[in-house]
């Protein structure tokens, strides 16, 4: 029988266990450094409880952390997500621009260019109107 973790506790869990990870990591490469290691685990104190305190509250922003939204909220997250992807895909190429214009490397800016054009296609390959028709 398979339990599932309640709503409310599922974003203090995946932040112990991404702090974990990240501790192990950090104390495998740089050892058991004082001041990192303190910041750090404050972090996994506090910000579990915090996120547990915010989510329990009746609130959008207790909603989004639940990950329960209704569609007013997840259109707006949608909304927010075209957002980024337009100033990340301008961001790009300015970018790629300045490179040309100081002649640096261009082929990861190339790839940071290529990438949004390629997503586009495919959305509107994979979520383009042929889905409306049934």
């Amino acid at each position: 029988m398979r339990k599932q973790v309640p709503p409310r506790l599922r974003a203090p869990l995946q932040i112990v266990a991404l702090g974990v990870a990240v501790g192990a990591v950090m104390v495998a490469l740089r050892g058991w450094a004082t001041g990192p290691v303190v910041i750090l685990a404050s972090t996994l104190v506090l910000a579990p409880i915090g996120y547990y305190v915010l989510s329990g509250r009746d609130n959008d922003t207790a909603a989004a952390v639940r990950r329960q939204l209704d569609e007013r909220q997840a259109y707006r997250r949608l909304q927010m997500q075209a957002l980024v992807g337009r100033v990340m895909s301008l961001a790009a190429s300015v970018a790629f621009l300045v490179a040309v214009g100081v002649k640096a490397t261009l082929w990861p800016f190339a790839v940071a260019l290529g990438l949004p054009v390629l997503a586009a296609v495919a959305g509107r390959v994979f979520y383009g109107d042929h889905h409306e028709r049934g």
